[in-house]
C-alpha cells in the first residue's frame, strides 16, 4: 500500500467547488424525478416480490424433485395465473403480479367487481384452459424426445389444473360452478372433504374452511350490474365448457398415469 500525501490546498478547493455542484445537480435532478419515482415504487416492488416468490418456489421444490421438474412445475403454473390475467384484462379489469407460495400455488390480484357471474367464470375458466394447453405442450415433449421428465410434468399440470376446477370457492371450479349451479358447492366440499380423509394436509385444511363458510353462508353472493344480462343459454354454455375441460383434464391425467406405471 503506497503512502498518501496531503492534497494541496487549491486542489481541496477545486474539489469542493466540484462536490458542491454535484449537490446541487442531484437536488435538480431529485426534484424532477421525486414523483416519477415514487410511482413506480410500488409497481417495481410488486414486481420483484412476484419473480422473488417465483424464485423461492422453485428453489424449494427443487430441494425433492430436481431443478428441471421444479422450474418446468412452477412455469406451468405461472401460466395458469397468466391465463387468469388474460382474461380479468379482457374483461377490462386491472390485474395484480402473481404471487407463489410454496405448497399452496399461486394468487393473483383481480383488483375490481367483475359485472356479472358470467364475466366471473370466465376469469376463473381461462386458468385452466391455459394450464391444460400447457400440459398438452409437455405432454408433446414427451412424445418428442421420451424422456419421462416432461411426462411427469404432463401429469402433474392435468392433475393440478382438474384439481382446480373442483366445484368449490376459492377454487377456479367454484367460481365457475356459481354461474350454473351453487348446489354443485356441496359436492366440491363433499369432494375436498373426502381428499382430507385420503391425505390430510395444510392447503386442503384452509379450502375446506373456506369453501365451508361459503356453502353456509347466509344470503346470496353479491352480483354485478350486467347479472340481469347473463342469460340461460349463457349459463349452460359455460357448465358444457366446465363440464367439457374436465372431462378432458380427467382423460389427460389418467394416460399420463397409465405411461408412468410402465
Amino acid at each position: 500500500m503506497e503512502p498518501q500525501t496531503a492534497p494541496s490546498v487549491p486542489a481541496r478547493s477545486s474539489r469542493g467547488a466540484w462536490s458542491a455542484a454535484g449537490a446541487v445537480a442531484l437536488a435538480v435532478l431529485a426534484k424532477g424525478k421525486l414523483l416519477l419515482g415514487g410511482l413506480k415504487a410500488l409497481s417495481l416492488g410488486k414486481l420483484f416480490l412476484s419473480a422473488g416468490s417465483m424464485l423461492g418456489m422453485i428453489w424449494v421444490y427443487a430441494l425433492a424433485s430436481g431443478w428441471r421438474f421444479a422450474a418446468g412445475f412452477v412455469l406451468l403454473i405461472f401460466v395458469h395465473e397468466m391465463g387468469h390475467a388474460f382474461a380479468i384484462r379482457e374483461a377490462g379489469l386491472p390485474a395484480g403480479y402473481p404471487v407463489f407460495i410454496p405448497f399452496f400455488g399461486a394468487v393473483i390480484a383481480l383488483k375490481g367487481q367483475p359485472r356479472s357471474s358470467l364475466v366471473e367464470a370466465r376469469i376463473a375458466l381461462a386458468g385452466p384452459v391455459a394450464g391444460a394447453a400447457a400440459a398438452v405442450v409437455c405432454a408433446g415433449g414427451y412424445l418428442w424426445t421420451h424422456e419421462r421428465w416432461w411426462l411427469a410434468l404432463a401429469s402433474a399440470g392435468f392433475i393440478l389444473n382438474l384439481f382446480n376446477l373442483t366445484p368449490l370457492p376459492p377454487l377456479d371450479g367454484g367460481r365457475v360452478a356459481r354461474i350454473f349451479s351453487r348446489k354443485a358447492w356441496i359436492l366440491g366440499l363433499v369432494v375436498i372433504a373426502a381428499m382430507l380423509l385420503a391425505s390430510p394436509s395444510p392447503p386442503l385444511v384452509l379450502i375446506a374452511v373456506l369453501g365451508a363458510m361459503q356453502v353456509f353462508r347466509g344470503g346470496a353472493p353479491a352480483e354485478g350490474p350486467d347479472e340481469a344480462q347473463v342469460t340461460p343459454a349463457d349459463r349452460r354454455w359455460m357448465a358444457a365448457k366446465y363440464f367439457g375441460l374436465c372431462g378432458g383434464l380427467a382423460v389427460g391425467a389418467w394416460c399420463c398415469s397409465a405411461l408412468l406405471v410402465r
